[in-house]
């Protein structure tokens, strides 16, 4: 309810639930098509591939590429796509991840799809920088950190964190990335989109902070314009934003309160023991 108040704004109790049975009905509808598609039965869909042109013309350089995407619409649906590249495609994610995205492996016999689950451990970029190196495709998420390297972003209306590592990976490979994004559309029609790439790179210590947070922040722009076409498809259901002083400030008087609360019941028990 706190992402529908700041995409919607203020609304009665009653649009709020409905807010959110339409959210979990797009979910719904996101996971049958991702079964219909996993299964071949595209006849019923159709799909636009608005920035196509720009994941072909990196790859024709032979650098690798990374691709960054989120939790919106249907990734599934994007492998229609990949599976028109003449390129192996590598999808990893944390192991809490692993299962979402394990369908899209067995996405077409014809795709060379391969899943390099995260751990964790600072060797988790190593086979994902080969790749690139070997000019393949490395495709992940950017809007769950799960306690990697992240920058705090403005995004609709507050902070919240972003992952940095992928930027890093791609700086390291010497790859470009690209952000792309897939939304369902009326009547079965998917739309996918690709921004213009970008060529990640680490620059002295010192500015290396400011460059990440400004790479998280042009992911996090793209994001926001793609989620404002049909917020229902944001599928991120967990507290996504940073605590504001206000309500740290109120937890914690909450939690004084609380002690205050409990011992002057514990005094009082006392005295009538006495």
């Amino acid at each position: 309810m706190d992402y529908h108040r700041r995409v919607f704004g203020p609304m009665p109790w009653w649009k709020r639930r409905w807010l959110v049975f339409r959210h979990f009905f797009s979910f719904g509808q996101a996971l049958i098509d991702r079964v219909a598609i996993l299964a071949n039965k595209t006849n019923h869909f159709s799909f636009t591939f608005d920035g196509e042109h720009h994941i072909r013309e990196v790859l024709a350089e032979g650098h690798g590429l990374l691709l960054l995407t989120a939790h919106l619409g249907n990734w599934e649906a994007a492998g229609q796509l990949l599976t028109r590249l003449n390129v192996p495609i590598n999808v990893t994610g944390f192991d809490k991840e692993a299962t979402e995205i394990r369908g899209l492996l067995n996405e077409a016999s014809q795709a060379k799809f391969r899943l390099l689950p995260l751990t964790g451990s600072p060797t988790d970029v190593i086979p994902l920088v080969a790749a690139m190196k070997r000019g393949e495709v490395v495709a992940m998420m950017g809007d769950r950190p799960y306690g990697s390297p992240s920058a705090s972003i403005p995004f609709l209306g507050d902070k919240a964190s972003f992952p940095i590592g992928a930027y890093v990976m791609a700086a390291l490979a010497g790859a470009p990335l690209i952000h792309v994004f897939s939304l369902r559309e009326p009547g079965g029609h998917y739309h996918f989109f690709g921004f213009p790439p970008s060529r990640p790179e680490m620059p002295v210590y010192n500015q290396r902070d400011q460059y990440l947070h400004e790479c998280a922040s042009r992911f996090a722009r793209d994001l926001e314009s793609i989620l404002r076409r049909d917020p229902f498809q944001w599928y991120n259901f967990y507290p996504f934003w940073e605590p504001s002083k206000q309500s740290r400030a109120q937890a914690a008087g909450a939690t004084t309160q609380g002690l205050s609360d409990a011992k002057a019941a514990s005094a009082k028990t006392s005295d009538h023991t006495l």
